[in-house]
């Protein structure tokens, strides 16, 4: 499966050139790093700066990863957010009876490519894709984080690490599925312009096979353990062994995002709602994440029928103000009258993200992360820049200040993370 690294002779390297390739390795649990599953990585890790990563609530980790913020001062908190002002599907009102045509199954894909085409059309957004949100909630919602590409300036609402570059005239290459297709040519762009020298100062990839494989055969499957994890351990190889080959000055930072936590229950949220007498968007609006559902009152009669309901639900509690701000979750409404979290290995199905007639064994996004777990954090670099140390649990926003950091840029104000160079001695920095 893996592509091997090209067999051109090797490059002279430049000494004059520092470059810095950041990995981030989708749901990349911190204890898939062992001798038996990748053992390059482990390898490396010895001698390297190594811990993990916690991430916070929510699905914005990029806004996290790339600005240094929580979701609570950044305001993206999920692909989607309540706002039926804004809302680019407003016009899948005028659908009437046919809007009960799109239903989550792969067989009606090309309904829902209809739908996004058609509100790119009528709208001009960027980012239209509408999931699998039931026509009837469609209206109700916007995009939040995916307004635009989040290297473009000004994307995420706050100085991203691309908005650094571009102030300190640094060049960046940003790989990620679907722009810069899957894996396997993600692999093979980064390793070729390595190899040829190409002018970026940073380069940020994205590896999905853990994240898509890991809900597909879970974490601890073989085919996760003893192929998936082996492949991407030989890609990571391969690019550690062309910045070894082409550049005198380099860091390789590897971040798993968040963990991966085996599926053990199904639990339909929306068939519990549906019991009650409240109708949907007419006395509240859902929208299910696989281990989140929020929700939205439009009624009286909706918020009393939902708030006695929800109790009932089983492996789920409801996520009250105090525990969203001792999470960082945003309080205001856009985010939810009301949130009810799956308790861990419990998985909402249907949700909006799945065709139902798929099989999704393993999960992410829970609030406990008992058997999520956390991210794997690396951070390895050329000259005795990066001395082998042990980092423990760090929170994700200390991502952002550890690439400024290794860019040599200043790190913005109103950022909550810690560089993982700080404290370290002088020498850590490249002094």
């Amino acid at each position: 499966m893996t592509n091997p690294a090209p067999t051109n002779p090797t490059p002279t390297r430049d000494p004059a050139r520092h470059v810095t390739v950041f990995i981030i390795m989708d749901a990349g649990r911190a204890d898939y790093v062992r001798p038996e599953t990748m053992p390059f990585v482990h390898g490396l890790s010895a001698g390297s700066v190594q811990g993990s990563f916690e991430s916070p609530p929510g699905f914005a980790q990029r806004t996290v990863l790339f600005s240094g913020r929580y979701p609570d001062t950044s305001g993206n908190f999920s692909q989607f957010v309540f706002d039926p002002a804004a809302s680019p599907f407003k016009w899948v009102r005028a659908l009437g009876p046919l809007r009960a045509l799109v239903r989550p199954r792969k067989a009606l894909f090309p309904l829902r490519k209809t739908i996004q085409l058609v509100t790119k059309w009528k709208t001009g957004a960027f980012h239209t894709d509408p999931a699998w949100i039931p026509p009837k909630f469609l209206p109700y919602f916007a995009m939040c984080e995916d307004m635009k590409p989040m290297y473009e300036p000004g994307a995420l609402g706050a100085p991203s690490i691309f908005d650094l570059c571009r102030e300190h005239g640094l060049k960046f290459r940003y790989l990620a599925h679907p722009v810069s297709g899957d894996d396997e040519e993600i692999h093979e762009i980064l390793v070729r312009e390595l190899r040829a020298g190409e002018d970026h100062d940073l380069y940020v990839a994205q590896f999905s096979v853990t994240d898509q494989m890991g809900h597909v055969h879970g974490p601890f499957s073989d085919k996760m353990q003893k192929g998936f994890l082996r492949d991407l351990d030989a890609k990571l190889a391969s690019i550690h062994a062309t910045l070894a080959a082409k550049y005198e000055s380099w860091d390789l930072f590897v971040c798993g995002d968040h963990g991966m936590a085996p599926v053990s229950q199904r639990v339909n949220v929306l068939k519990a709602l549906e019991a009650t007498d409240a109708k949907p968007a007419k006395d509240y609006v859902v929208f299910v994440n696989s281990t989140l559902a929020v929700l939205w009152y439009l009624t009286e009669k909706g918020r009393l029928a939902i708030e006695a309901a929800l109790p009932t639900i089983p492996g789920t509690h409801i996520v009250d103000d105090v525990e969203r701000r001792r999470r960082r979750i945003p309080l205001d409404r856009r985010w939810g009258d009301r949130m009810l979290a799956a308790e861990s290995g419990v998985l909402f199905w249907p949700d909006y993200f799945h065709v139902t007639d798929s099989t999704i064994v393993g999960m992410h996004g829970y609030l406990d992360k008992a058997e999520e777990t956390h991210g794997m954090a690396l951070l390895a670099s050329s000259n005795g820049h990066t001395a082998p140390r042990q980092l423990g649990l760090r929170p994700l926003v200390d991502v952002f200040p550890t690439l400024c950091d290794l860019l040599k840029v200043p790190v913005p104000a109103g950022q909550e993370g810690t560089s993982l160079l700080a404290g370290a001695p002088d020498a850590l920095h490249g002094a």
